[in-house]
């Protein structure tokens, strides 16, 4: 179990109280050390200045300058990084271990100096621009306060003392962070001892009020806690006993309302919700109208707001969380019709928000059935018994897939209709036109109308093979078996199938693919829809002299097709529905000059291209402008 705020906040009073405590001894220590360390320095300069003293003290003078600067030497050499000076009375460098003394400056105004003459000794730390490193001085006088013959100054580099003070400080912070660690081991201990209690009877009351009568306090004492724990303990029994029977009774109607892909809504009658189930709270998309009622929102508006869960609902007034003024009509307890509509006219229309709602009703065996049908939710209430209802139900079935495939059907028997009667009336006018020509004496007509019969005939086999395609490739029963194929072998093919067509258009095309999209595993027979269809529709719409390319390389781990011809192109408003069945573009929009005289398609060709990627689990993207070309990418995943 996690412990919760109350642990923590001991564990981290203790913590941060001790860690406070044994932190500031700690830098105590290590300021103390630095002391000590510096001091002790002092001391042993000091001494080393004072032998030193004491040796060169009868060759004090400037023609013993030689003799001095051999002693520095000397000394230094016994003792790594010590530096010996002698200095005379007037500052003047005798002797240096580390120096040309006849190249250093006067050293009357060092700090050291000046105190070892007044007192007869003198230290200071600075940085030493002979050694250019930081250094401590200390100087000691030869000679008595009354007739000083010059200062005897030795020093050493500071690191050294850092040095040393770092490693002991490595080690007070070793020992300090092992206390550290016992700290929070501590402070862990005392948090889990005092926290237990009080944590058990907190899980305990959460559990309890999220519904699970199951928990118990386990808490022994007869202090407050334990007296706490019983109290808790004896509330549950009371709740658990109170509960158990209403739960038994809800139960089975709780799951079958719960577990219903139609929605279901009952309101009481003073308008306040009694039941509602997730798939209602669902279809209707219902929002925080509580706290934030809208109840005159059209379907769908403030889509971005959460929703509330199904129990969060009840209670709540219709008004307040239902957005739907129809839907509401039917939850009041009054009769929906005695707004003015007659009972037994039997069709109510009413227009909201844009949209358009018919309601219907029936009387079946004393139950007033209503439905309301809009364009994506079918509703119907229920009335039992006579005069005001005590409640009102609402069934509400999702039609929304059901209505858009039955107007795609409708639009497409209607495109498809009208698609086939446009040549075959052309067919037809132009057999009947044969029937009263003479060929012998008008052959040039024939021909004219043999040419036309020709085009809308070929029209049509092409509209047919189309509608086949696209049929084969909206049935759930077509298989389109992949295999291993070289999508080098299949560009040369396709350029030799559309040779014939290109050079009658003076049109050139080109295949490229890269090395490392050659071999593809996928559907031939749809790739070859997927091609032929992009190299047609490019033919038909670039004028003569025009180009197109057709290239095949990877991007990451899918590889890309891509069709780019420099027709016409597509206007922008229009690309967004290129897609469609049966759409064309307008061709005094798009195509011009030779493009706009040449056969016109079918208006399948970019359906069948969506369906036929969308089976290759790919995708399909087009970029187009006019007068500079069109581009038709088709990404689909490289299992090569």
């Amino acid at each position: 179990m996690w412990p919760g705020r109350f642990f923590w906040k001991l564990f981290l009073g203790i913590a941060v109280l001790m860690a406070v405590v044994l932190i500031s001894s700690i830098r105590l220590i290590s300021g103390e050390l630095q002391t000590v360390y510096l001091r002790e320095l002092t001391r042993q300069l000091i001494s080393q200045a004072e032998t030193i003293a004491r040796e060169a003290h009868g060759q004090f003078d400037a023609s013993h300058a030689a003799a001095l600067n051999a002693i520095a030497h000397r000394v230094a050499a016994l003792t790594p990084e010590l530096r010996v000076t002698f200095i005379s009375i007037n500052g003047t460098v005798w002797g240096d271990s580390e120096a040309d003394p006849s190249h250093m400056e006067l050293h009357a105004n060092r700090a050291e100096f000046i105190d070892a003459i007044r007192t007869g000794s003198g230290e200071s730390s600075r940085w030493s621009k002979t050694t250019s490193r930081e250094t401590k001085y200390v100087a000691i006088r030869v000679g008595d306060a009354a007739n000083p013959l010059g200062v005897v100054r030795v020093s050493m580099p500071t690191r050294f003392v850092a040095a040393h003070e770092e490693a002991t400080r490595r080690l007070v912070w070793k020992i300090g962070g092992v206390g550290i660690a016992a700290t929070l081991v501590l402070a862990l201990g005392l948090a889990l001892v005092w926290s237990a209690p009080i944590r058990r009877i907190t899980e305990t009351a959460r559990t309890l009020s999220r519904g699970d009568l199951s928990a118990r306090v386990r808490v022994t004492g007869r202090d407050e806690l334990g007296v706490m724990a019983r109290s808790l303990n004896q509330m549950r029994d009371h709740l658990a006993a109170q509960l158990q029977t209403i739960d038994r009774q809800r139960q089975n109607l709780e799951y079958l309302i719960r577990t219903l892909q139609e929605g279901v809504i009952v309101a009481g009658a003073d308008g306040r919700i009694l039941l509602i189930n997730p798939a209602a709270v669902r279809l209707l998309r219902l929002m925080q109208n509580r706290v934030n009622p809208h109840p005159s929102a059209a379907p769908g508006d403030n889509g971005s707001r959460p929703r509330l869960p199904a129990d969060a609902l009840l209670g709540g007034s219709i008004d307040e969380c239902v957005p739907h003024a129809a839907l509401r009509e039917m939850l009041r307890p009054h009769d929906p019709t005695s707004s003015g509509s007659d009972p037994g006219s039997g069709d109510l229309t009413r227009a909201r928000s844009g949209r358009e709602m018919r309601l219907e009703f029936e009387h079946t065996g004393g139950v007033e059935v209503w439905s309301a049908r809009a364009s994506h939710i079918e509703l119907a209430a229920a009335r039992v018994g006579a005069g005001e209802p005590a409640a009102r139900l609402v069934v509400l079935t999702d039609i929304t897939e059901l209505t858009r495939t039955i107007q795609m059907k409708t639009d497409f028997v209607a495109n498809a209709s009208h698609e086939l009667r446009t040549p075959l009336s052309a067919i037809r006018a132009s057999v009947e036109t044969l029937q009263q020509l003479d060929p012998v004496a008008e052959p040039a007509a024939v021909r004219n109308f043999v040419e036309v019969i020709d085009r809308h005939s070929t029209r049509l086999v092409d509209l047919v093979a189309d509608l086949l395609d696209l049929s084969k490739l909206e049935s759930a029963e077509a298989q389109f078996p992949p295999q291993q194929i070289s999508m080098r072998e299949f560009l040369d093919e396709l350029s030799s199938r559309y040779s014939a067509s290109l050079k009658a258009n003076g049109l050139t095309l080109s295949g490229q693919c890269a090395p490392d999209a050659d071999e593809l595993f996928v559907s031939p027979q749809l790739l070859r829809l997927v091609l032929d269809n992009l190299v047609d529709n490019a033919i038909k719409f670039t004028e003569p002299g025009g180009e197109i390319r057709v290239t095949a390389q990877r991007a990451g781990g899918d590889v890309g097709i891509q069709v780019a011809d420099s027709g016409c192109g597509i206007p922008e408003d229009q690309q967004p529905r290129v897609f469609e069945r049966f759409y064309q573009v307008q061709r005094s929009r798009s195509a011009h000059g030779a493009a706009a005289t040449k056969v016109r398609g079918t208006g399948l060709g970019l359906s069948i291209v969506r369906h036929a990627v969308a089976a290759m689990q790919g995708r399909v993207d087009l970029w187009s402008k006019v007068g500079e070309g069109t581009r038709v990418t088709v990404t689909i995943p490289h299992r090569g």
